[in-house]
């Protein structure tokens, strides 16, 4: 429980201090006022911020405050599309740095399982990028880091972690833009949008998580439910009648 709530502190970073900042200084988070000042940059202010986002994972900032800055800045609309190509090359950067910088620490850590962790993420790369994102609770650039050093495509893993990634994104964003706006109620249903969003993703993160390891591994799998049912598991001999002595003599 407490490296749950260790793992959410980005996002109630997040959300908690630009909910001070609207309260405390309200001025500085209005939307129109903020529009008004990046008008006169014309498309470097998108640019600019996507590529602060290219580069986020270096810097170890949380995403989730980029992404409410978006939507602080530019709209729901227009902040979801710019966070969505942000996190695109977001991943082509850890991809590029862990693919090229993780292999070899990743063969020392992994030991005997190294094998099966390549297999896995290879075979299952859209499915490993989906996971690293829908799961909040998930640090998902170590995830997506350590999908890139066992050897992850490229084009599997950001398209994964583009769909599982986008409905926290559309919802952060909208909390950005409703925080900008003082939309005291649309703030509140998208943080409850965040928290159902979370939970979901927790639940089917676990379930994606456990069918990859029963797709890699059935019989380690069907030994441990033999085991929870109840006793050791069974090799397919047992329960078998064996041979007796009449009945071979009988049968020759």
């Amino acid at each position: 429980m407490s490296a749950s709530l260790k793992l959410l502190a980005p996002l109630c970073f997040s959300v908690g201090l630009l909910v001070a900042l609207r309260l405390l200084g309200p001025q500085y988070l209005d939307q129109r006022q903020l529009s008004d000042w990046l008008r006169p940059l014309g498309l470097l202010a998108p640019v600019v911020f996507i590529l602060l986002l290219a580069i986020r994972p270096v810097t170890l900032l949380p995403g989730q405050f980029f992404t409410a800055v978006g939507g602080l800045l530019f709209g729901m609309a227009h902040g979801t599309v710019y966070a969505l190509l942000g996190s695109v090359l977001a991943t082509g950067v850890i991809h590029l740095v862990a693919s090229r910088l993780g292999r070899k620490p990743m063969r020392r850590l992994a030991g005997r399982r190294h094998t099966a962790l390549q297999h896995v993420a290879r075979g299952h790369g859209f499915q490993l990028g989906f996971l690293a994102c829908i799961n909040s609770v998930i640090p998902a650039d170590v995830l997506l880091a350590t999908a890139s050093a066992s050897g992850a495509r490229f084009w599997p893993l950001a398209l994964g972690a583009l769909v599982g990634t986008a409905p926290g994104t559309m919802l952060t964003a909208l909390f950005g833009s409703a925080l900008g706006q003082g939309k005291t109620w649309t703030t509140l249903a998208s943080v409850s949008g965040l928290l159902i969003s979370l939970l979901l993703g927790l639940a089917l993160g676990r379930r994606l998580m456990r069918e990859l390891l029963v797709e890699d591994h059935p019989e380690e799998h069907a030994s441990e439910d033999k085991e929870r049912r109840g006793g050791p598991p069974r090799s397919p001999a047992v329960g078998r009648p064996r041979p007796t002595a009449a009945s071979t003599s009988s049968s020759s």
